[in-house]
């Protein structure tokens, strides 16, 4: 099998360009050597080299479908009015329609062989048909080949890069803008802006490789099941991560013009102690997200943890003494601001654990299923 992934490497293209150049070499030679129209071979291969197997099956069926149509439309037409210009007119919109009436998108698959018997001379409408079918089926055939058989993509290990560069500049990005509140200090909006996009893109990206991989061997026949639904899971934690970043900035922001209204006045003890204690939390949310991203993309064991309210709790201890020495709208505004980010590391912090009690307790269950086969071999 080509290991097209040697040649990215060194050409400014990927696989999925070489495959399509193959597809129409195979399909123009085959053509060729049939006495049939290369240019439409070539062509259908070119359509139906999709990004994986699945994809090509089904846009296979759907421009065998459309296929069918135009060439039906074709004669129809061509058996009731004269070839002609006049004639691609009438049944061009019936073309279409029907093609959309069906639920098929590829209308211009549909027009090109109802064009082709249109164009051609009235006794020869059946041999075109028949000439037109079989251009069709070789094509969609190199395509399927080529796309199945040649360097087909491992979109599971792309996606597993992916995510670890996903969690990685979103939980840089949520701990850059905890840091800044707990400061305080206003992050540029140009750099704010450039680290937003940049973790948006890699979502993106997680996403798209999440829906080829499920279309690749399908949802429900991946040998990875409750890892692949870990995966789907783990990528909306850290889009939630990275619209809470947004919830942050703005916060900080609030807060810091806030501060200035007031003449900046110096941060007390005990809340002090408070931003103290958001600190501590923040770094407990890294440790955390550390083991769950060793648990998911290294396979080791995971802790399990009781998800409870125990350090928000002695956190809301500290907020009452703070209380006791400050009331009023100054007090009622710091609050507002510290609940924000607050309960955004809250958030954190309690789905990181979940997915390690989930880990643990699918690990666990692993490790008994092997004992009891050990014990019925024995």
């Amino acid at each position: 099998m080509l290991r097209l992934s040697i040649l990215k490497l060194k050409m400014p293209f990927g696989a999925r360009m070489i495959k399509t150049a193959l597809a129409v070499m195979i399909a123009v030679f085959l053509a060729r050597e049939f006495e049939l129209n290369a240019v439409v071979a070539a062509i259908t291969a070119i359509v139906n080299v999709q990004p994986t197997l699945s994809r090509s099956l089904h846009n296979a069926f759907e421009q065998i479908i459309v296929h069918i149509v135009g060439v039906i439309i074709g004669l129809t037409i061509g058996f009731l009015w004269s070839p002609g210009p006049l004639a691609m007119g009438i049944a061009t919109p019936l073309v279409i329609w029907s093609a959309l009436r069906l639920g098929f998108g590829e209308v211009v698959m549909a027009l090109m062989p109802m064009v082709i018997i249109l164009s051609s001379p009235e006794e020869a409408f059946l041999s075109e048909a028949l000439y037109r079918s079989l251009v069709i089926f070789l094509g969609l055939a190199v395509g399927m080949a080529v796309n199945g058989l040649v360097a087909p993509p491992r979109y599971r290990d792309r996606l597993l890069v992916s995510l670890q560069k996903l969690n990685t500049a979103t939980v840089d990005f949520f701990t850059e803008m905890t840091n800044d509140f707990i400061i305080p200090q206003q992050k540029p909006f140009e750099a704010y802006e450039e680290k937003r996009q940049e973790v948006k893109s890699i979502l993106k990206e997680s996403r798209l490789y999440l829906e080829l991989w499920n279309e690749q061997l399908g949802r429900h026949k991946s040998p990875f099941p409750w890892q692949d639904q870990m995966l789907e899971r783990y990528i909306d934690f850290n889009a939630n991560l990275y619209h809470k970043c947004k919830d942050i900035y703005e916060n900080t922001k609030e807060r810091i013009a806030w501060r200035e209204h007031m003449g900046n006045p110096v941060i007390s003890e005990e809340f002090a102690a408070i931003l103290a204690m958001l600190q501590h939390g923040l770094i407990e949310f890294q440790r955390l997200n550390e083991q769950l991203r060793r648990s998911i993309f290294e396979g080791k064991p995971a802790q399990s943890y009781p998800v409870d309210d125990e350090f928000w709790q002695e956190m809301s201890d500290y907020v009452d003494m703070w209380h006791e020495k400050l009331t009023g709208a100054y007090y009622m505004h710091a609050l507002l601001f510290l609940a924000v980010v607050a309960n955004n590391l809250k958030y954190g912090t309690r789905a990181t654990k979940e997915f390690l009690n989930m880990i643990n307790e699918k690990q666990s269950a692993g490790t008994f299923a092997k004992r009891n086969k050990s014990a019925v071999r024995s």
